[in-house]
């Protein structure tokens, strides 16, 4: 059976086969909203695995997860970040679909400094505050290579570097702020992850997925040089430390990621290829999608899966579902030389 065959058979197949294995659910489900925050800070220019910028990294990971099937219906928001902060590319009243999302990304260019605490402090509130009284699942889904430098002082997030890491910023630093930002809704509030206060109800959520590119032997701090590409025409004080080591940047985007129970991933130069960008669908990473991945996904089927994931569950709902066996199927054949029967 021809490769283009098989996907429209199996795809005509899934939701059958998943009914029959008792995988389907007349259970209604709120809608998820998504914000996708991407940095195009001058530093997205290093290369981050061999052959490709951060940036382009980056976008291959944003348009793979554009490619996967959610579990249920979703609404998307896309903006970037440079300079002073974020540009609002398509906000979630624009009603954008995957595809559009995804041409936008590709489209996005190399910009200047980082305003990495104000940006993503600014995208909680657009999320929170979108229809918040209907308890859809609140996702940002941040790439960045980190190194705050641009946040302006009148941002409720702005602050100096932490010396202590996670869990114990100090407060008043930017990390602590941003981590009270994404776990409360304020800024200043430092109580539990997952418990917005009023206005907002009770039982909000807000998921903070996560990818980190850096290098990874990055000087520690007091040994940093700025790594944005037009430093040298900016005017920007910036009275933050010198930089956070490798280690803390680590510590603090895993732990947020860790205490939302959203996905964090590190990049660096070092990272197989196969997962640095990997296709949808591709649950073992090995590059290809085939019947390995298939058998794997139908092999968990209906398993539910920590916060951090596994390779089956791509819509990251926490359970491997129709949705990820659907995207191996939309994605049979992707990366594969040979294509095993």
């Amino acid at each position: 059976m021809r490769i283009e065959s098989k996907r429209r058979f199996l795809s005509q197949a899934a939701v059958a086969l998943a009914c029959v294995g008792g995988l389907c659910s007349s259970a209604a489900l709120a809608d998820e909203h998504v914000l996708i925050l991407l940095d195009r800070t001058g530093s997205m220019g290093a290369t981050s695995v061999p052959g490709l910028t951060r940036l382009e990294v980056a976008k291959a990971r944003i348009d793979g997860y554009l490619q996967i099937i959610p579990s249920v219906t979703t609404k998307y928001a896309f903006w970037t970040f440079d300079n002073t902060g974020p540009t609002q590319v398509f906000n979630f009243a624009d009603n954008k679909t995957p595809a559009q999302i995804s041409a936008a990304v590709n489209a996005v260019t190399l910009g200047g400094n980082t305003p990495l605490a104000g940006s993503i402090c600014q995208a909680v509130d657009a999320l929170i505050n979108y229809l918040p009284n209907q308890l859809h699942t609140k996702r940002i889904y941040l790439v960045t290579d980190g190194d705050e430098n641009a946040t302006p002082n009148l941002n409720e997030c702005y602050g100096p570097y932490s010396v202590g890491v996670w869990p114990s910023l100090d407060s008043g630093s930017w990390q602590a702020k941003v981590r009270n930002k994404a776990c409360t809704g304020s800024a200043s509030s430092a109580g539990p992850c997952g418990v917005f206060p009023p206005p907002y109800p009770a039982g909000l959520t807000l998921i903070a997925d996560i990818d980190f590119l850096f290098t990874d032997n990055i000087p520690f701090q007091g040994d940093y040089e700025g790594r944005e590409l037009d430093d040298a025409q900016k005017t920007v004080a910036v009275p933050y430390r010198a930089a956070a080591s490798a280690v803390s940047e680590v510590s603090f985007f895993n732990g947020l990621a860790t205490a939302t129970h959203g996905r964090y991933q590190s990049i660096t130069q070092a990272t197989p290829s196969s997962q640095a960008t990997p296709l949808p669908g591709d649950a073992n990473l090995d590059g290809c999608v085939n019947v390995a991945d298939r058998t794997k996904v139908l092999s968990e089927y209906g398993q539910k899966v920590n916060p951090a994931g596994t390779g089956s569950d791509f819509n990251r709902n926490g359970v491997v579902d129709t949705g990820d066996y659907q995207t191996v199927l939309n994605n049979f054949g992707r990366g594969c030389t040979t294509l095993r029967e």
